[in-house]
């Protein structure tokens, strides 16, 4: 058992290290339940494999909509 956390731990390490070395950064943070259904529901409809580039777009319109002002 002791040996699986261990490579689980260096899994995921390894993959930070992928992420931290293609310019992104890891980002946690927590959201109202509403949010995360409809959230869910739009990843389902868009085909998305994951929440992640949802929530990409929406930060980079809310960028887009607070440089227009």
């Amino acid at each position: 058992m002791a040996e699986d956390a261990a490579e689980i731990r260096r899994k995921v390490a390894a993959h930070r290290e992928r992420v931290k070395a293609a310019g992104r950064v890891f980002v946690n943070t927590s959201l109202p339940a509403e949010l995360v259904i409809r959230l869910d529901q739009i990843k389902e409809a868009k085909g998305a494999s994951s929440r992640a580039p949802l929530i990409e777009e929406a930060v980079r319109l809310l960028i887009e909509k607070e440089q227009g002002s």
